[in-house]
């Protein structure tokens, strides 16, 4: 496996073109592209807890479970 660091501006057409080095073999390969979203400026977790939590209240089945208790029970089987 090879790994490749590359910093790179994404501009506003977001096209990323990539030259791999000569040792990359011909073929078919699996490329995996990670984006840290921290270093565009955007807190990746407050971004996720805001998606997720449009959600909250909405299953109606859970509202009469206190959510806490329901895992100190659970834990409590553990021992």
């Amino acid at each position: 496996m090879l790994t490749l660091n590359i910093e790179y501006e994404v501009l506003p057409d977001r096209l990323v073109t990539i030259k791999l080095p000569e040792t990359v073999c011909l073929g078919r390969h699996e490329l995996v592209i990670v984006l840290e979203e921290n270093a565009a400026g955007k807190n990746a977790t407050d971004t996720n807890a805001k998606m997720l939590m449009q959600f909250a209240g909405t299953v109606t089945a859970f509202n009469g479970i206190d959510g806490v208790e329901y895992q100190k029970k659970v834990r409590s089987e553990w021992n």
